[in-house]
């Protein structure tokens, strides 16, 4: 197949090696001029994810619009900031018929809308897909094992989940968008508390703790939305919470453990681009409305957005009334 990657960042650039390796012809679209044509004449990208060859039929081109018409599918690897400007610059001669894989995990910040929500407002007539789970860019473009969710209302999306399966990536498939992306957001937003938990060095027992309560409250807010329960138990939920709560490499995780060790908020949104930190104000406002109890997303929007002391968090999570765990 002929597949075009919108975005390349590490996420990105990981999907298009992957999928260019396994012999699909690819077309990987930075947003510069600058950038493709040194990653063009380097055959990597030194940006976000260097060291790593780019395959012979991998091609770096800004033109996507010459790709599109022949293209079988366009996977949407941009800033979740830069999703509705994309679409604005796609919407002109976008085939009908192409499919359009969501790599974003995040949520709109004014509509508080997912991703496949926006891409669906400007292209109703496309066949959407999400593809989440726990794959470290770096690891996956290295060809590691790997296991992920392809999700779509579209029941004929199983040519597209053995398309993007190989040897070494086993990819599920899943009827449940809402759900797939609603984990593979929420996952951020619980990982920058694990980092809070590194941090203030509280131990194995306060993070396998806070953990397992995560993952309840994540699902329970999941399927306030929509989402099933059982998605919030695979990949896209306990896989890449997992990953993403303990993984060295998470910038959401570092997030939260350079904030308990002192950084400010203000600084660390100008180090680090962190999808779960904006994701948190728009899920608070969401769970606010539907009067969800959330206490440890409340919890980690009163540090995040009001300055609430760390101490005195932990504190107030460990002092709610006692209760049964199911």
């Amino acid at each position: 197949m002929k597949f075009v990657v919108c975005g390349s960042g590490s996420w990105g650039t990981a999907v298009a090696v992957h999928l260019a390796r396994i012999g699909h012809e690819l077309i990987l679209v930075p947003r510069s001029e600058e950038k493709a044509k040194m990653m063009q004449e380097r055959r990597e990208n030194i940006y976000y994810l260097p060291h790593i060859p780019f395959p012979d039929n991998l091609y770096v081109d800004t033109r996507y619009d010459k790709h599109l018409g022949t293209c079988d599918a366009l996977f949407v690897a941009c800033p979740m900031k830069g999703l509705v400007d994309l679409c604005d610059m796609l919407k002109l001669g976008y085939p009908k018929n192409l499919w359009t894989v969501s790599l974003i995990k995040g949520l709109d910040h004014a509509t508080l809308c997912t991703p496949s929500n926006i891409i669906s407002q400007f292209f109703p007539e496309n066949p959407v897909a999400c593809l989440a789970g726990p794959t470290y860019a770096v690891e996956f473009a290295l060809g590691k094992p790997a296991a992920m969710v392809l999700a779509s209302f579209n029941p004929y999306v199983k040519p597209l989940q053995e398309a993007i399966s190989a040897a070494h990536t086993r990819v599920y498939r899943s009827g449940d968008l809402v759900g797939v992306e609603t984990a593979s957001c929420l996952k951020n937003i619980y990982a920058l508390g694990a980092g809070i938990l590194d941090g203030l060095e509280l131990g194995d027992n306060a993070k396998s703790a806070y953990l397992t309560r995560a993952l309840k409250e994540m699902a329970y807010l999941g399927c306030a939305l929509g989402g099933h329960k059982e998605t919030f138990y695979g990949l896209s939920g306990l896989g890449d919470l997992i990953a993403t709560a303990q993984g060295s490499w998470s910038r959401n995780r570092t997030f939260g453990e350079l904030l308990a060790k002192g950084k400010s908020v203000e600084s660390l949104t100008k180090e680090l681009m962190v999808e779960g930190y904006g994701s948190l104000h728009g899920y608070h406002t969401l769970a606010n409305k539907m009067r969800l109890e959330v206490p440890i997303l409340q919890s980690l929007h009163d540090i995040l957005y009001k300055q609430h002391p760390l101490d005195t968090a932990v504190h107030d999570l460990l002092a709610r009334p006692l209760k049964n765990e199911f």
